[in-house]
């Protein structure tokens, strides 16, 4: 069921805007901006029902670790970072409140997605759309089992690989100080494309591929839509004429990784957490969502309550990432390797029973006692702040 068009555009724009003012806001207003924010996600309501069917909560120990997407007969995907934490105690509720036990039974690295066998799970698999019918500013939402949204937002990047070797690379370095018209060539990358079609420091490019390019975001636009290998048609003016090449394009070089102990200082920066594993996806769309990182693993719907993806990761304070439609049925098309555990780790749980509390080897019932503890014990440190 499609949302109504005002009640969308009223969501959107008051949603952000609620987030960043309820830190500093009274108590009073923070009550007014909670309510606002429930109503608001209530309207979803409508559009996730279809979907919501095909989610479950994933947990370890009794905590929620992340969602997942049912996608076929007791087969559940969801994001792998979260549950090889502890696979001996994964479980998943279900919309209706049931919890049953789950088993990881294949992985995707590459995508960061593990496959579960979950017994007993009755739900049909959810059936993706066509993704290619998004735009740039098309609405997204997070659909959770029990019928409501989790996130909201719009898409802000088209579907992209975030893999340097995926992405096509010029070979030049632009001056950021020139004003146009165009992108002035400031140096030219020896052993690249650019440098074997006869570009140089000082050319102008005008063009590519019959688009006129005025600044680095410009061309930085049209490359992300070629690819390594492709031959893309470029428009440049030199000091004495106007040129036109054919540029074979290669892969972008590996950038310098921040060392992980400042880039997690830079991550924590404004209180936002993020997932574990953000980067490397071959294929995502880029959404403004303000996920959570245990709301990884669930689908996403557009505007017409067609599921359009899985979450996979919270990237950045307003960047998160989704797997698009294709992206999953590529990934279900190929054989899942096998989990790698630690040694010790068992493959396998008891199976052919509920998973009920009173059924639980003592050694695991005392891990999710204190479990338990750890969680009261922040939430009232939190409450103290």
């Amino acid at each position: 069921m499609k949302v109504p068009a005002s009640t969308l555009l009223f969501s959107i724009a008051l949603l952000p805007l609620a987030s960043a003012q309820l830190s500093e806001s009274s108590p009073e207003d923070r009550a007014l901006l909670t309510e606002q924010a429930g109503a608001l996600f209530k309207a979803l309501v409508p559009a996730v029902k279809n979907v919501s069917s095909g989610s479950v909560e994933v947990r370890v120990w009794r905590k929620r670790v992340g969602f997942g997407t049912v996608v076929g007969a007791g087969r559940v995907l969801t994001k792998w970072s979260e549950v090889r934490r502890d696979v001996r105690s994964l479980s998943c509720r279900t919309g209706d409140g049931r919890w049953l036990p789950a088993v990881v039974s294949g992985v995707y690295p590459d995508a960061d997605l593990a496959v579960m066998e979950v017994e007993g799970l009755k739900a049909d698999p959810v059936q993706f759309a066509d993704e290619k019918t998004l735009k740039l500013g098309s609405f997204l939402a997070l659909s959770r089992p029990d019928g409501e949204a989790a996130a909201m937002g719009v898409v802000s990047v088209l579907p992209r690989s975030l893999r340097s070797s995926d992405r096509a690379f010029l070979g030049i370095v632009m001056d950021l100080e020139f004003k146009g018209p165009g992108v002035l060539v400031r140096r030219v990358e020896p052993g690249t494309g650019a440098a074997a079609s006869g570009l140089k420091a000082g050319d102008v490019i005008l063009r590519v591929m019959d688009q006129k390019v005025n600044g680095s975001f410009e061309l930085g636009t049209v490359l992300q839509r070629l690819e390594p290998g492709q031959k893309a048609e470029i428009v440049y003016k030199t000091a004495e004429k106007q040129e036109v090449a054919n540029v074979e394009l290669g892969g972008r070089p590996r950038a310098p990784r921040i060392p992980y102990s400042r880039m997690e200082q830079m991550n924590s920066m404004g209180g936002h957490r993020y997932s574990d594993v953000k980067d490397g996806f071959r294929d995502v769309i880029q959404s403004d969502m303000q996920l959570d990182p245990e709301d990884c693993g669930a689908p996403v719907i557009d505007l017409d309550g067609r599921a359009v993806g899985i979450a996979i990761a919270r990237a950045g304070r307003i960047k998160s990432f989704v797997i698009p439609s294709s992206g999953i049925k590529r990934i279900l098309a190929m054989e899942p390797a096998k989990p790698q555990l630690q040694p010790g780790d068992p493959v396998e749980r008891t199976r052919n029973r509920e998973f009920e509390p009173g059924d639980e080897d003592p050694f695991e019932l005392m891990r999710r006692k204190m479990e338990e503890m750890r969680r009261l014990k922040e939430e009232i440190e939190e409450k103290d702040k």
